[in-house]
């Protein structure tokens, strides 16, 4: 298990949450609750739902409650923000 220090470490490196945000959009938590049917719901599901746990767990260490009465919705706009306005590394800077 990781602890509190190590993930609000994680939460402020800008890298991390490019990352962080891959996942999730591959977790499908953007996604509507999968209705595939070649019988890949289940799969799919579970790829959303451990998309979901990642943001409960890092959502639970923020210094200070996010605002909107919906953290996990908070959390993962924020870090949409960040990643649309974040300078992109690359290995030519």
């Amino acid at each position: 298990m990781i602890d509190r220090s190590d993930k609000l470490t994680l939460l402020e490196n800008a890298a991390f949450q490019r990352f962080l945000f891959a996942m999730i959009e591959a977790g499908g938590v953007f996604e509507a609750t999968a209705t595939m049917a070649d019988g890949r719901t289940l799969f799919l599901e579970g790829r959303r739902s451990l998309a979901l746990e990642m943001l409960r767990d890092l959502d639970a260490v923020q210094p200070l409650p996010l605002p909107g009465g919906v953290p996990i919705q908070t959390l993962i706009q924020t870090l949409r923000e960040r990643v649309q306005s974040a300078h992109k590394e690359t290995g030519f800077d």
